[in-house]
């Protein structure tokens, strides 16, 4: 249908747009009157509600991130719609000018996965793929690269989803073992997440293959696009709302506090090392995840193929032996008794 208007098919998306800057609006009251009505009640003696007696400054902490984060890749979005809108409407401006909100957003990947080191390597390497896909688009389409072919400027971005499967498939994979602890909220919105991805995978192979339209594309192709697309979105935008409504109720649970596990000593020739078992992790999508190592001997409904499989990607629970714990020179510690077992069990809380 070539004679519907540009205007009219991102007319659905601003729309929403104005929803979300409706519904910050809307979310900075709400939290202003909640602090508000926790600092009069947590002055009353009477009171025995445990949300009066929580610090609310990690609460107030994480919403504000939370608003902020939400919010401007809101508006980036924004203004990359508008941007493509002039591009494709009158044609006035390139596609490396409509590309510049995505450009920062890219480069803010880049330069966060860099500089902080807690980050994994494969979420830097999602955003440099982001950056070569659309370097790619537009010297393809503002420098006249036509050498550059249509299934090169998208295997970047089949390149990202395959990632993006493959993290899934690990995470959901590793909940069946035991080593992540997902919510029933967060193992829902895992599947919905890996189902979008491999429908998205196949549209965008398609679209790479219909998008030079140097023959004409059957009908049944063009119905296929069309009622995928608008389900990857569905599919991801339930998996979010699952996931959204579990870190709501966790906040308003524990205050936005960071839960705390012990730590192991573990006396080696160099000193005292901490040695992590259980703990928590922030996924993308995904929230707090709640993991632990496997232990040496697994379950016994647990396949053969699937333990020697997870022994090669998830990791195991150290052996509490005397000389794997304690190392060798035991006599040159002044405060620990070779004779005694005790020391092994020491925690220090992180």
């Amino acid at each position: 249908m070539p004679g519907i208007p540009f205007w009219f098919i991102l007319l659905p998306c601003w729309s929403a747009h104005v929803g979300l800057l409706w519904l910050h609006v809307l979310s900075a009251k709400a939290l202003s009157c909640f602090i508000a009505e926790a600092n009069e009640s947590r002055q009353r003696p009477d009171s025995r509600d445990h949300l009066n007696r929580t610090e609310y400054l990690p609460l107030l902490q994480r919403s504000l991130k939370f608003g902020l984060k939400t919010g401007l890749l809101s508006f980036l979005v924004f203004i990359f719609e508008i941007l493509i809108f002039i591009r494709l409407a009158r044609n006035t401006i390139s596609f490396t000018a409509a590309f510049t909100p995505i450009r920062l957003l890219v480069a803010g990947g880049i330069i966060d996965g860099l500089i902080c080191k807690t980050q994994h390597f494969l979420r830097v390497l999602c955003w440099l793929l982001a950056c070569a896909s659309m370097v790619l688009l537009v010297m393809k389409v503002d420098y006249g690269f036509d050498d550059i072919r249509w299934r090169v400027v998208i295997s970047p971005v089949v390149a990202f989803l395959s990632i993006a499967s493959a993290t899934l498939i690990y995470i959901v994979y590793g909940h069946q073992v035991g080593y992540y602890r997902l919510t029933e909220s967060q193992l829902t919105a895992g599947n919905l997440y890996s189902l979008a991805a491999l429908i998205c995978i196949v549209l965008v192979v398609m679209i790479g293959e219909v998008i030079p339209l140097s023959r004409p594309v059957e009908v049944e192709t063009r119905l296929f696009v069309v009622v995928l697309a608008p389900l990857v979105v569905c599919l991801v935008g339930m998996g979010a709302w699952v996931v959204s409504r579990d870190e709501f109720g966790r906040l308003l649970l524990y205050g936005g506090q960071a839960a705390v596990h012990p730590m192991k000593l573990r006396w080696e020739n160099k000193g005292w090392t901490c040695v992590q078992s259980t703990g928590v992790t922030i996924i993308p999508m995904f929230g707090e995840v709640s993991f632990q190592p496997l232990e040496r001997n697994p379950s016994e409904h647990i396949v053969e193929l699937c333990t020697c499989c997870s022994g090669t990607c998830y990791p195991y629970e150290e052996e509490d032996e005397e000389s794997q714990s304690f190392g060798g020179d035991l006599g040159y510690h002044p405060y620990l008794d070779t004779s005694s077992r005790s020391a092994r069990n020491m925690y220090v809380a992180r």
